[in-house]
């Protein structure tokens, strides 16, 4: 019998090491890719977890088309005519209703701003001065004109230009019979040289249009000039043009 020396043996074994290392690595990857696999199968059928809750899962065969239960359908549109909050019915056409007055009023200036009229109709026979100097020719002298002069026969009816509140009825030596209206916003209306049948008293609410009284002769300051009635307006305490606020 032939004797085999170990050296032999590990000649023999040198070549075929590299395929049985390689062999074995195969079969690791094998068994990790089958251990893997068992793994995410599983976890396909559990439910995911976010963050501890559980996700929320809307069961409705038509969430969209499904009436709710006891409101009654617009058969124009299918949509609720009338919604009950705790058995207190409620008329969504109110709510339209109630829009439509809003916008109509928003669009309606005269319904929420009282119109401004002029006191009377005639010819403004003298301009607001704006603090300068014009000439009167009552005393001859050089001084400021703090109202319009608008030309009217006496007895022509004079008007309140808005709506306000008599706040002072009196009668003075050089502007004669004065009637001065609060007209709010801090306006006051002077209508002076009326004549001395006053229409209006003191604290009484008037409407844009309402007479107040008449084109007369007693403000000596003006007597020169033809039958006219002196009107002037106070902002805030400072003259403006009456004309300009009228037409604005």
């Amino acid at each position: 019998m032939k004797k085999v020396k170990f050296g032999d043996v590990r000649r023999a074994l040198r070549g075929k090491g590299f395929v049985i290392a390689l062999g074995i690595s195969v079969m690791a990857v094998g068994v990790s890719t089958y251990i893997a696999y068992n793994q995410a199968i599983n976890k396909i059928g559990e439910t995911p977890s976010f963050g501890g809750y559980e996700p929320f899962v809307y069961e409705s065969e038509s969430p969209v088309n499904k009436p709710q239960t006891g409101v009654p359908l617009n058969e124009e549109n299918d949509s609720p005519s009338v919604i009950d909050f705790e058995n207190e019915f409620f008329d969504v056409s109110d709510v339209n209703d109630f829009a439509g007055d809003s916008a109509e009023e928003a669009n309606n200036p005269i319904r929420s701003t009282p119109p401004i009229v002029t006191p009377v109709e005639g010819e403004v026979v003298q301009p607001f001065s704006n603090g300068e100097l014009v000439k009167s020719k009552t005393l001859g002298v050089w001084k400021t004109h703090d109202g319009v002069d608008i030309t009217a026969p006496l007895g022509t009816e004079v008007k309140a230009m808005t709506n306000g509140v008599v706040s002072e009825v009196y009668s003075d030596p050089l502007w004669g019979v004065c009637v001065v209206i609060d007209h709010g916003d801090g306006i006051l209306g002077c209508y002076f040289g009326l004549d001395k049948n006053v229409m209006v008293s003191v604290g009484q609410e008037v409407s844009s249009g309402d007479v107040i009284g008449a084109v007369g002769d007693t403000a000596e300051i003006e007597i020169a000039e033809s039958p006219h009635l002196h009107f002037g307006i106070k902002k805030n305490d400072e003259w403006i043009d009456p004309m300009e606020f009228i037409t604005q």
